[in-house]
C-alpha cells in the first residue's frame, strides 16, 4: 500500500449537526464539518504558492463529515487549511 494521495483542503464549515449515542447510550451533540479544496487562481505570482499547486491538481474536492467528538471539534477553525492525506484501507 504505497499509494497515498494528500490534498490541502479549507474547513468552510461547522455547525450543528443533531446526536449521537456513545458507547454507554448517552446522548451527545454532534456537528457538521465541511471542507473545500483550496485554490489561489491562475497567476505567476500564485503559480509557484502551495495552495495554487494544491489547487491546480485537485481542482474541485469537498470532504463532508458529522462528528460526535469534541476534543477533535476544539481543534478545528473555520478558514485555517489543512492537509488530508488519503491511504488505502483493509477491509
Amino acid at each position: 500500500m504505497d499509494d497515498v494521495m494528500v490534498c490541502k483542503l479549507q474547513l468552510n464549515h461547522i455547525g450543528p449537526r443533531g446526536h449521537g449515542f456513545d458507547k454507554d447510550n448517552r446522548q451527545l451533540p454532534c456537528s457538521q464539518v465541511r471542507f473545500g479544496a483550496v485554490w489561489e487562481g491562475t497567476s505567476e505570482n500564485q503559480a509557484m504558492s502551495e495552495n495554487a499547486i494544491f489547487g491546480h491538481w485537485t481542482p474541485c474536492a469537498e470532504f463532508v463529515a458529522t462528528i460526535m467528538n469534541q476534543a477533535v471539534l476544539d481543534r478545528l477553525v473555520p478558514g485555517k487549511k489543512y492537509y488530508v492525506t488519503f491511504t488505502e484501507a483493509p477491509d
